[in-house]
């Protein structure tokens, strides 16, 4: 039988792993300069990172819960920002953000690259298959800050394959120990645990099956299958033991500063139908895979390869063998891309149920759960489709070798075209792209890591109120206005409104109280924060929806506070991005009339003092 040559292996290995590394380049080049993702990136989960680095190397402290997050709006618990990956909380440790961030990316982009090259490999055979659905994979745009959760599953499918097999088992382990501490258990581990966890049953059942038949193979098997449980308990201690202050707070607390603001999460039904089609077709939030291109491309390979059995058995293509299970390469990509394609139609199932009517009834009833997000089951998804595309690519291989007709030029041409298509598509929408334009064309504009976090504007602010009340910077609170409030904390500030998915109903209450003049002119404004309320930010009905206003002509014509609720929960400073017109009337004072800015500078800032009329 044909093997493909060893020295040939290690020459896609290495081509590919070059495209990869040439992803951060960029970021090596115009560092803080750099264009990054700033939803549900720069906005939270990095200011996570930050603060539980603090909690680490004692720095943050000052009033709060005892081994709370100082300071995070006022003094909240840790489980009001849980980082996605704990184990990277170290790399920001050393106060070097920015580089920690990029670490992220390349070992998430890494992570990725080698856990689909050595699954297409295994597959199909041939590394070039391994080399394309990896590097394809790694450039997938991710948010590095969820650290291994997406990137890291291929490597964890691998290492689980070789567990079960008893090859490589102490690197193995290490990994996927590993992967548990770099991934976040809410957004994608319990998918993974559920997933394996069903696998491994099936694979039990099988052996015993096969023991009742009386067959060798028995004792292998049934070795393999207790390493792969014990691993799977190891993941689930670790995982409970990382999130057990958020375990339970979710299914102990009852104190009233323990209730999550979830509690008053209002939950909106998806028709069933077309939410199981748009999972199914589109993906889930931050877990775009442009699988499409996959899935058009699947549906021809598997009707051309079904179309042709006969012929291709009467030619003997399947004379490659894989010497573990005697099984041929072609009905093995069939076979596993057709299970995939039904793992992921179910996922899809079970994301549209959890939001549907029935879902939405039975989550009412479930306190705990009633804002988890089961739906995040589609995190695990993209993984399994470019599994299918390297299964694609095996199957086209194969009839390309054997099978010199018209079927396998158009299957051949028609995988080419979705593989250059889905190319085309991940580029355009990598995190490599817009830093390509930006080192083209330093002008372009789109809000840049420095720009988002007012680097070089913020410590301006911090260094003139140090000047300016002589009180250290933990003895004030502060809140923003048309800058995110990461900003601020980015900038060491200690702040009363944040983003979190965690915090207490109690302290939303007490906020409220501050922007209600604000929510009462907007019934837009007033649902985001009463239905869902995750971003606990100062609001304006002049400019609903905006929390980075650019420097420039706008200003607030009649913005409307309760400067007396802000006082309370200890605000004392306003950083504004635009001049508020009627400020003295709210109780606010302009402490300079010249704004904070440099001339690069995404924001022009105005500093408040919140003085309302005690009278």
């Amino acid at each position: 039988m044909k093997r493909e040559k060893w020295k040939t292996s290690p020459i896609w290995f290495w081509m590919g792993l070059a495209a990869v590394l040439v992803m951060l380049v960029p970021y090596l080049v115009l560092g803080e300069e750099s264009i990054v993702v700033y939803h549900d990136q720069l906005d939270g989960e990095m200011i996570a990172y930050i603060l539980q680095a603090e909690q680490l190397t004692g720095g943050g402290t000052g009033s709060g819960e005892a081994g709370g997050l100082a300071r995070f709006m006022g003094g909240m618990s840790t489980t009001a920002l849980t980082p996605p990956a704990p184990l990277f909380v170290l790399l920001f440790c050393t106060g070097q953000y920015f580089a920690a961030y990029v670490c992220m990316q390349m070992l998430g982009s890494l992570a990725g690259y080698l856990g689909m090259y050595l699954l297409g490999k295994e597959i199909t055979g041939r590394s070039w298959v391994g080399m394309v659905t990896g590097v394809l994979f790694a450039y997938l745009p991710f948010l590095p800050v969820y650290g291994l959760t997406q990137y890291g599953i291929p490597l964890l499918i691998w290492c689980f394959y070789r567990i079960g097999k008893g090859k490589k088992v102490p690197v193995c382990v290490a990994y996927v120990l590993f992967y548990t501490m770099a991934s976040s258990l809410v957004l994608a581990g319990f998918a993974v645990l559920g997933l394996s966890a069903v696998c491994f049953l099936g694979l039990s059942m099988a052996g015993r099956r096969a023991s009742a038949a009386g067959s060798e193979a028995d004792g292998g098997r049934g070795a393999g299958c207790r390493r792969l449980w014990l691993t799977w308990t190891g993941m689930l201690f670790f995982y409970i033991l990382e999130n057990r202050a958020l375990l339970y707070q979710m299914f102990m607390g009852t104190e009233e500063s323990q209730v999550s603001h979830k509690a008053e999460y209002a939950l909106v039904a998806e028709p069933f139908l077309s939410g199981w089609i748009n999972a199914f077709f589109k993906g889930g939030q931050h877990s775009e895979d442009y699988h499409m291109y996959i899935l058009a491309a699947a549906v021809a390979s598997l009707f051309l390869s079904v179309l042709c059995r006969k012929r291709l058995g009467e030619q003997r293509v399947c004379a490659r063998i894989d010497t573990a299970g005697g099984e041929n390469v072609l009905m093995r990509c069939r076979n596993l891309a057709m299970l995939l394609l039904l793992v992921n139609l179910a996922l899809a199932m079970v994301a549209a149920l959890w939001d549907s009517a029935s879902g939405i009834v039975l989550r009412s009833h479930m306190e705990a759960l009633k804002g988890f997000q089961l739906d995040r089951v589609l995190w695990v998804a993209p993984a399994f489709w470019y599994m299918i595309l390297a299964c694609l690519l095996g199957i086209c291989a194969e009839m390309a070798e054997k099978l010199r007709k018209a079927a396998a030029v158009i299957l051949s041409m028609t995988v080419l075209a979705c593989i250059g298509m889905i190319g085309l598509t991940v580029l355009k929408e990598s995190n490599l792209k817009p830093n390509l334009q930006k080192l083209l064309n330093p002008s372009y504009s789109s809000i840049s890591y420095s720009d988002y976090y007012a680097l070089g504007v913020m410590e301006q602010v911090r260094e003139y109120l140090a000047q300016q009340t002589g009180q250290p910077i933990s003895d004030y609170r502060v809140v923003s206005l048309g800058i995110d409030p990461a900003a601020a904390y980015y900038a060491g500030f200690y702040c009363l409104d944040g983003y979190s998915n965690n915090y207490s109903l109690e302290y939303k209450h007490a906020f409220r109280r501050a922007i209600a003049p604000e929510l009462a002119k907007s019934d837009y404004l007033q649902a985001y924060y009463d239905d869902w309320g995750n971003r606990c930010y100062l609001v304006s009905a002049e400019c609903p929806g905006y929390y980075t206003i650019e420097k420039g002509g706008f200003f607030f014509h009649n913005y409307d506070l309760d400067s007396e609720a802000l006082w309370e929960l200890g605000g004392r400073y306003l950083l504004s991005a635009a001049y508020i017109q009627n400020a003295e009337e709210q109780g606010l004072r302009l402490m300079r009339e010249e704004p904070f800015e440099t001339q690069e500078s995404y924001y022009r800032i105005f500093v408040y003092e919140i003085a309302p009329d005690r009278e």
